[in-house]
């Protein structure tokens, strides 16, 4: 129906009826990724800017369909960075605007993040999206930057780790994005804004990787665990992209290691290494060398499997990793360069490359891959034994660590010569590590250096305590330096041992610090606080008829960090150096793989992996706890070693 002005002109419908009928709810029963490509544009600030394309990620779908759930819901997802989780959810609050609309709260980790989240990415969005512009305010004052009052519903986007942010109005939807990043506990307090909507709320937590115990890793426990699987083309088996490699099993990334891919210094050529770069199927086998081709055919057929089907069923999860989207060979040398830094001590580069490429839950674990110990160039079993090491330090006649003494000059003066003698050290710096079994003895010889440095000289297993005898006497080694370990069923017998030959008793602890008293050198008598070592003071245990055995306690935790962060380091330009001859047994290599770091009860702790033997580990973590007390290891300077 036309009407027109008394000058006979015509004039368009009634805008308020033009606005009433566009804010008439229609059914759309499409997929939410379908009328996403026709309203949603993306922007510059995106890698494929234009008209939203499902296919570039096509694994996008499940997700965006579970979020066109009517009841109440948490989906946590969890992938590597740069994977449109974030524009899965922005899709998603805009399709809910328009056919499921309430109160709704979009939280990223602090207000100055969300702020430009908002301004440079979201509201853009929402206000290209030609379907929602019938539900922005006339009114300028309810479009601010980070709130918008609409006509039928509110948005506020705001950080997540202001407080006053978390008792905010109650909403029905809900965006947590980057959860790892909250500080603890205020993700269970914005879930409780949603509690009025407990029927009908949706909420959807964002985030690559978690620490291990926080709430990000706490969410994704509790949900099903959704693993994005795709199909080998060869044997047609799902599988998913897994990085880390069993060895005794088929299936992960793969490259190869060998004379052509690495430098005689043993650094990488990553020309030749990227060559070999594939994938191994986990069901036959067969290796994908990496192409973007590849990438694109196995992504054609994909499903995500759960991995904790007991899970409840408004909890879904859902994860996928970075070889989805990223170019493998990239991802192979970013992993060998996180490598090469953790063996110098620095962690950061592993967590980041498991939380953000892999999004995984890290574990500081102490371990990100088998411990590749170069060749030293020596040998134990070499004629004569093993070759003088011209870094060996001496034990000086107060006990303690020196360097060498100097050859006494051929034209010396008896005077002179008396002086020699008198400075003589005791021996060389040299110990011996005892690890006591039933049957047999573990034992490992290593020479110390002023530096901290080492170099084991002898590893052997022992069948009787004559044995072990014949071994300190072969390198020369005192008495006192002679450790064996006493924490075994058979302690009595290890104190009545040291009590006769004068060696001393370990026993590991899960203390990580022992008070040791500093001596007043003053003359005047004044307080002197403690000083904590990751050691006891000596224990005298008294074994009848005048024999008295040396007892130290050490530190499990403390000094097996130590021991993880040293044998990785053959390079003296990187620091003390943890040497292992050439000759070394691949059972010594089998028990230094036994054990790793695990949070339990809150508490780390180092725990054999299933049966595993680990003796010769023990060894070398006596080793690292002698090097402590002789005060060449540790933040002690061994210049104070004559304080005690």
């Amino acid at each position: 129906m036309r009407s027109h002005t008394a000058t006979g002109r015509r004039r368009g419908p009634d805008p308020l009826l033009h606005a009433i009928f566009d804010c008439v709810p229609v059914v759309d029963d499409r997929p939410i990724w379908e009328w996403a490509a026709e309203h949603i544009t993306v922007g510059e600030e995106m890698s494929h800017p234009g008209a939203f394309d499902i296919s570039l990620h096509p694994y996008a779908k499940e997700p965006l369909e579970v979020l066109r759930n009517r009841t109440g819901i948490e989906v946590t997802i969890q992938a590597s960075v740069q994977s449109v989780k974030s524009l899965i959810a922005q899709v998603a609050l805009a399709w809910m605007i328009k056919h499921r609309p309430g109160p709704a709260q979009w939280n990223a980790q602090t207000d100055d993040k969300a702020k430009d989240f908002a301004e440079f990415r979201l509201m853009p969005m929402l206000e290209r999206c030609e379907p929602l512009r019938c539900y922005f305010p006339v009114n300028r004052h309810k479009k601010r930057t980070t709130t918008i009052l609409f006509n039928h519903m509110f948005l506020i986007v705001q950080g997540a780790a202001t407080p006053s942010n978390l008792q905010s109005l109650s909403v029905a939807i809900q965006v947590n994005d980057e959860v790892w990043l909250y500080p603890q506990g205020h993700l269970e307090q914005l879930r409780k804004r949603t509690t009025s909507f407990r029927s009908s709320r949706i909420i959807l937590n964002l985030s690559t990787g978690a620490e291990e115990g926080d709430e990000a890793d706490l969410a994704w426990c509790d949900s099903d665990q959704r693993e994005l699987e795709v199909r080998c083309p060869c044997c047609r088996g799902w599988f998913d992209f897994r990085w880390d490699k069993d060895p005794n099993r088929p299936g992960g990334i793969v490259w190869d290691d060998n004379e052509r891919t690495r430098n005689p210094d043993g650094s990488w050529r990553w020309r030749e290494l990227r060559k070999t770069v594939a994938y191994e199927c986990q069901h036959c086998g067969e290796r994908m060398p990496y192409s973007k081709e590849l990438q694109k055919d196995l992504l054609r057929e994909w499903r995500f499997e759960p991995r904790n089907p007991d899970a409840p069923e408004d909890r879904p999860g859902f994860r996928w990793n970075a070889m989805a989207h990223m170019d493998w060979r990239d991802l192979v040398e970013e992993w060998h360069k996180a490598v090469a830094a953790y063996r110098r001590g620095d962690t950061s580069l592993i967590r980041e490359f498991r939380m953000k490429r892999l999004a995984q839950t890290y574990e500081d674990r102490g371990e990100d891959y088998r411990v590749e110990i170069r060749k030293t160039g020596y040998r134990m079993n070499a004629e004569g034994g093993p070759p003088a090491w011209e870094k060996e330090a001496a034990i000086g006649r107060k006990g303690w660590p020196e360097m060498p003494q100097e050859p006494l000059p051929e034209d010396a003066t008896e005077e002179q010569r008396k002086e020699w003698e008198k400075a003589r050290p005791l021996g060389p710096c040299r110990a011996a590590f005892i690890d006591v079994q039933q049957v047999c003895f573990y034992v490992v010889v290593r020479s110390f250096a002023m530096d901290g440095s080492s170099r084991a000289i002898w590893m052997e297993r022992a069948h009787t305590l004559e044995d072990c005898d014949l071994i300190v006497g072969r390198f020369g080694i005192l008495p006192s330096l002679v450790f064996i370990d006493a924490g075994d069923q058979r302690g009595y017998d290890v104190f009545r041992w040291c009590a006769e030959r004068g060696w001393t008793a370990l026993i590991g602890d899960g203390r990580n610090t022992w008070a040791h008293k500093q001596r007043n050198r003053g003359r005047k008598r004044v307080h002197v606080d403690p000083i904590f070592r990751p050691w006891s003071p000596v224990r005298k245990v008294s074994m009848g008829r005048g024999r008295v055995a040396r007892q130290f306690y050490w530190s499990n935790l403390a000094m097996k960090d130590a021991l993880d962060r040293l044998r990785r380091n053959q390079d003296p330009s990187q620091g003390a150096t943890w040497e292992i001859p050439d000759d070394a047994p691949e059972e010594y290599f089998e028990h230094m793989e036994s054990e790793r770091r695990e949070k339990h009860a809150g508490q780390w702790r180092w725990v054999q992996i299933g049966k595993r033997p680990n003796h010769y580990w023990d060894c070398e973590a006596m080793a690292v706890a002698a090097g402590h007390m002789l005060r060449l290891l540790g933040r002690e300077a061994v210049e104070a070693v004559g304080n005690d």
